[in-house]
């Protein structure tokens, strides 16, 4: 087929097909090049959408399932998921809608996530629901700036993939002196009101 040359019916439903089962392995990449395609008159931007929401939404959901099922059997056949998967199972406990929201933003546990949500028996319509808005939006947002800056997108989005482990490392650092400060704040003003409410000698 010729550059520039319009796709055939049967070829614009692979391609939709192709750009719904990429999103869990490609991330971002899957929907700023369907939104590329779409700025192209290639594709409709409103099918790409669709077929990248529903694409992520199988597939967290795919992963749920195995959470809650084969939960264990995952932390025992991965032994070096065990620790992350601990702290994300509290993080689900403590906010079981906020984690169901999160499973297509949650930058580096895209799997460990729905995975966790699984794990802890999140309440399936929760989570059916809140990762259905998380995909609605994720799949719009990315194929949006797709169509819209295309190429540019699609480069810039290489750029940081090479320095992904490094922005993990300085987000991590930053969580954990936050919490230091607000735990060493805290024990403060614990320590602070019980000396208050020591009565003198």
């Amino acid at each position: 087929m010729a550059a520039g040359e319009p796709l055939t019916h049967a070829q614009r439903l692979w391609a939709y097909a192709t750009l719904g089962a990429s999103p869990i392995v490609t991330e971002e990449l899957a929907p700023l090049i369907g939104g590329l395609t779409a700025s192209q008159g290639q594709l409709a931007i409103g099918p790409v959408i669709v077929a990248l929401t529903l694409g992520g939404w199988i597939a967290t959901g795919l992963l749920y399932a195995l959470g809650r099922w084969r939960g264990r059997w995952v932390r025992r056949r991965f032994p070096a998921v065990n620790g992350h998967m601990k702290r994300w199972l509290r993080a689900v406990r403590r906010r079981p809608w906020r984690s169901a929201l999160a499973v297509r933003f949650a930058f580096g546990a895209r799997l460990l996530l729905p995975l966790a949500c699984g794990a802890a028996h999140l309440r399936l319509d929760i989570y059916l629901l809140g990762s259905l808005l998380s995909s609605i939006v994720w799949s719009t947002a990315f194929a949006l700036v797709g169509f819209w800056f295309g190429d540019a997108a699609v480069a810039a989005l290489h750029a940081v993939r090479r320095y992904d482990q490094y922005a993990v490392g300085v987000l991590a650092g930053l969580a954990t002196l936050v919490w230091l400060m607000l735990r060493r704040r805290r024990r403060g003003r614990t320590e602070a009101a019980a000396a208050a409410a020591v009565p003198p000698g």
